[in-house]
């Protein structure tokens, strides 16, 4: 009660859902909410239009809206990282620096944590990877955790809500989306 909650955004059905359910507890949990996107700036248009689409979402639903760009490829190579590794870097560093003394609510569902657990099982890993996402860690919160990605679909049919579909997610260039397209089905 009375914390602020900032959503992280992408534009995607997770993410737009979590924001809905979120709006739709703000008063029965007097919290306050606002939203970060961050422009990876990978999918040039199309990375600006996910960006249109979460900020013209927020001025919709009444929410406080942030968005930061960052330059994930030259990250990548000065760090001599992966792009989804990079990209997640500067992700959680934005929402560190946009959640500071308030709550960080990102999307992650059950889905994800199967694929977190397959990924971390393909690396090596002991108990703690096994144990997939967690719940809480710092000013972390995912309430989606036990949601699975067709809940999330059929709760945005339900609530006539669209998404957008970040076209990286459909190819399998990314070791999650490997894992997420072949492993799993």
């Amino acid at each position: 009660s009375g914390d602020t909650v900032v959503c992280g955004l992408s534009g995607g059905a997770d993410s737009v859902a979590l924001l809905l359910v979120l709006c739709e507890l703000r008063e029965r949990l007097n919290i306050s909410i606002e939203a970060i996107h961050v422009n990876h700036c990978l999918r040039g248009a199309e990375s600006d239009r996910d960006e249109s689409f979460c900020r013209d979402l927020c001025k919709k639903k009444n929410i406080v809206f942030n968005s930061v760009s960052c330059d994930v490829s030259g990250f990548s190579a000065s760090k001599g990282i992966s792009v989804e590794e990079a990209a997640r870097e500067l992700r959680y560093s934005a929402f560190r620096e946009y959640s500071q003394g308030k709550k960080l609510a990102t999307a992650h569902n059950a889905n994800d944590v199967l694929e977190t657990t397959i990924l971390n099982l393909v690396r090596g890993t002991g108990l703690k990877g096994l144990a997939g996402i967690p719940a809480v860690r710092d000013n972390i919160i995912r309430p989606l955790l036990p949601v699975t990605r067709a809940e999330i679909e059929s709760f945005l049919k339900n609530h006539v809500q669209e998404h957008i579909t970040d076209s990286t997610n459909l190819s399998d260039d990314y070791t999650r989306n490997k894992i997420r397209h072949k492993v799993i089905p």
